[in-house]
Order: C-alpha cells, then sequence, then structure tokens
C-alpha cells in the first residue's frame, strides 16, 4: 500500500513539473512591462521632434557598436558574438523592412527594450542587453524609435547564427529569464545630485556597463550581487570598476571622462571590445551625460567621490634587480623589444604608444590581458582629436613563452605594483585561449 502511494504521489510530482515545464515554455510567465503609451503610433510631428534625443540616447546605448562591423554600413549587424554554445550575429536596426526593423511598430520596440521579446513573441538571446535596457523610461524608448527610424535602411540580410543557436532553442529561453532577469529599478538616493542620478540612469541601463564589468553565474547570467566587480570576455579580463578601484588606478572625474570621451586618458588607452565602446558609444556622447557617468562611477555607497591614488611606484626587485634573475631578464628583453616605442622610462609617445607608468592593465591583478597584448599585438587603433596609437606587433613568435613570463613580470613589478611573478604556465594557457 504505502509503495502504491509513493509511486503516485512520483507520478503526480513529475506530471506537475511537466505541465509547469510546458507553461514556461509557452511563456506563461512571462508578462509585458510596456508603457499603455506604446500602444498608439507617434505621429510624424513627434517623431521629429524625439530625433535628437534618440540619437543620444542610441549612443549611450552603443547599439551602434554592436549592430556595426567594423568595414560595414551602421546598424547593419553581422556583428559575431561568440558563446560556449555557438554564435550569435547582431542584427540590422536600420528602418529596412525587409532585414531591419522598418516594420516595427512603437510598441515592438518598447518590448525589446523592456521584457527582450521581438514581434511574434519571439524571445530574445540576452546578447540583447534587454536585463539593463529593461529601466529604460517609456519616453526614452519613443525617442530611440524615433531616431532609429530616421536612419537610412540598409537592405543587407542577417547573418544565421550558429551551433545550438540553430536549433529552436528561443522558448528555452523562457526558463533562461525566470532565473536571470530581475525586475530592475533605477538606481536612487534621495541625497544624490541630478548629475549622479543621470550618471546612475546611464551607466545601469542604456549603457550596460556591468555587462562585461560584472561576473556571470554558470548560466550566463549577470551576478546583479558583484555589480561592476570585473568580467570575462572574448578570453579577457574585464577591469574591476567599482568606485574603489577606479580611484586605486588614479582616475578622478575628469580623467575618466577623458578616458570615456577621446579613448585616451593617463591610466591608457582603450583596446580591444572597450575601443569599440569609447569609438562608437561615449565619445559620440554629449559632454554633460559623460561626466554623469564618470561621476556615478566614482562615487561610492556612501554618496562621496572618492580621490585619485598616486600611480604604484616600482618595486625594488624591479628597479634594482639581481644580476641574471628572471627579472634582470625581463628588463633586458623590455629594453630591446620595447622600450623603442614605449620608452626607456616607460613613458610612451604620443600617437605612438601608450604610457606604461600609472597604467591601469598593467596594474590589474591578474597578468592575463598584459600577457595577451604581448603575445596578440594591439592594431592601429584611432581616437577623437585625431588621435591615434600605432600598431603594437605580436610577440607571440618573437619571443618564447620563458621570456614573455619574465617579460611581464618586470613590467607588472616595474609600473603596476604587482609583485608576483608571472608564470610559463599562465602565458601558455593564454596561448590556447587564443585559437
Amino acid at each position: 500500500m504505502k509503495s502504491h502511494r509513493l509511486r503516485n504521489s512520483i507520478l503526480v510530482i513529475i506530471l506537475l513539473i511537466i505541465v509547469f515545464s510546458i507553461a514556461v515554455l509557452l511563456g506563461a510567465f512571462r508578462s509585458s512591462s510596456i508603457a499603455p503609451q506604446a500602444k498608439q503610433p507617434l505621429s510624424a510631428d513627434d517623431m521629429k521632434l524625439l530625433v535628437s534625443k534618440g540619437r543620444e540616447l542610441v549612443f549611450a546605448g552603443d547599439c551602434m557598436g554592436c549592430h556595426s562591423q567594423a568595414q560595414g554600413p551602421q546598424g547593419a549587424g553581422g556583428v559575431a558574438i561568440d558563446t560556449p554554445f555557438g554564435t550569435i550575429y547582431s542584427t540590422n536596426i536600420t528602418p529596412d523592412k525587409e532585414h531591419g526593423i522598418g516594420n516595427y511598430s512603437r510598441a515592438d520596440l518598447h518590448r525589446v527594450l523592456r521584457d527582450g521579446i521581438a514581434p511574434g513573441d519571439r524571445n530574445l538571446y540576452p546578447a540583447m542587453p534587454f536585463v539593463f535596457t529593461h529601466i529604460t523610461t517609456p519616453d526614452d524608448i519613443d525617442a530611440i524609435y524615433a531616431y532609429l527610424m530616421s536612419i537610412e535602411p540598409m537592405n543587407v540580410p542577417n547573418k544565421k547564427n550558429t551551433g545550438v543557436f540553430t536549433l529552436p532553442v528561443r522558448p528555452f529561453m523562457n526558463f533562461w529569464t525566470m532565473l536571470n532577469f530581475p525586475d530592475r529599478q533605477v538606481p536612487s538616493e534621495p541625497d544624490r545630485s541630478k548629475v549622479w542620478a543621470r550618471g546612475a540612469y546611464l551607466v545601469e541601463g542604456l549603457a550596460h556597463c556591468a555587462a562585461c564589468h560584472t561576473p556571470r553565474n554558470f548560466m550566463m547570467g549577470v551576478d546583479f550581487a558583484r555589480n561592476l566587480e570585473g568580467g570575462e570576455v572574448d578570453g579577457l579580463d574585464i577591469p574591476n570598476i567599482t568606485p574603489e578601484m577606479l580611484a586605486k588606478r588614479g582616475f578622478d572625474v575628469p580623467t575618466l571622462s577623458q578616458y570615456l570621451s577621446t579613448g585616451v586618458a593617463p591610466q591608457g588607452t582603450s583596446f580591444a571590445g572597450m575601443h569599440t565602446v569609447t569609438h562608437f558609444s561615449t565619445s559620440a556622447m554629449e559632454q554633460d551625460d559623460v561626466d554623469a557617468m564618470a561621476t556615478y562611477l566614482l562615487t561610492d555607497k556612501n554618496g562621496k567621490i572618492l580621490e585619485p591614488s598616486e600611480p604604484p611606484k616600482p618595486l625594488a626587485a624591479a628597479a634594482h634587480p639581481a644580476p641574471d634573475s628572471d627579472m634582470e631578464v625581463g628588463r633586458r628583453i623590455y629594453m630591446a623589444a620595447c622600450a623603442g616605442c614605449h620608452g626607456m622610462e616607460g613613458e610612451g609617445v604620443p600617437n605612438v604608444s601608450p604610457s606604461l607608468e600609472g597604467n591601469a592593465i598593467i596594474a590589474m591583478d591578474s597578468a592575463r590581458d598584459t600577457i595577451d597584448v604581448v603575445l596578440n599585438g594591439i592594431p592601429t587603433e584611432r581616437f577623437t582629436g585625431y588621435k591615434r596609437m600605432y600598431a603594437m606587433p605580436p610577440f607571440s613568435h618573437r619571443l618564447n613563452d620563458d621570456e614573455i613570463a619574465d617579460l611581464v613580470t618586470w613590467i607588472r613589478a616595474q609600473w603596476g605594483g604587482q609583485a608576483e611573478a608571472v608564470t610559463v604556465a599562465e602565458v601558455q594557457k593564454q596561448e590556447k585561449a587564443l585559437h
């Protein structure tokens, strides 16, 4: 009798799980958060009035950075976003009616940005940062809609995704959103300035800084409990940009604003994914908004804008290395391979190479990004104000693993205040990540 009851109980539980799972797959627990105003179309006059405001918001969201190939038309999509499960390609967001969003209604875009659901009840993958744009106000979404509908339509087909994303997996995103899509609100503190509030709205919303600068869980969901504490993207460690860490790296509001506006600051130049951000997004924004973002990022939990620290001092082992030590080997390699561009004292050359003294990447606890730059180099990059940094060649075929380990160890001890030696295993691990 007891075994019969147990079996029936198990069957009921299994049946309930199946019913629940089917309900989730069908979107029974996905609700719309779009505002009632979105159900009425905007007039032509309203659209014209909103274009200028929408442009600023589109650039704040780095929409063109994600939806434009380096050598392709703006907004036409095709940018590869690699994941462990396959490649997702960004889509055409121009008002082309065949391949873009030309048939989107006002409400359609509201639902995309607020709920992560495209027309036809298609769940979007979280490569589209709807967990951040969710907090965008209805009026601002209207402005974004007006601007996107004003740009030139591009008749460019969307690229097909690869891997698991070729399968009908969109309904399963309903499970992901249940666990990784919190109903976030705009940060609010009654005693903070309007500048801080504007920065909070942009950083935590459209600018989606935490998408890269925050750790993710095993489901690739953003771990908001560790907001802005650093992440991992494309085989690189993404820096911690909490107020305390930014101040430790020597940033104040003017220098952080300068970095965001130009891509160049005493703490280094933007590269890799961050160069996309400064090129397509923050350098194109209004200066007041950039200053607001910098203010928010440097304000601690008590409402205090933190003072910057001095650059790390050279460690004694780097400044006066023992003869024939690994540190001395690293110093000699630097003088032979690097000093010609970066200077004997790491001072850099304007419009040629960045300074290494006070460089925030070199001062990171992890050596991974510095190793990657030495191995892989950096292409020529152009910044605002006709500035540029010339290409740094890769050294993966010029130096062996021991030499790279010694070189990076010395550089980090000399200008990053980092005493821990870089190992050959770390270099080899990053070499594998490049392939």
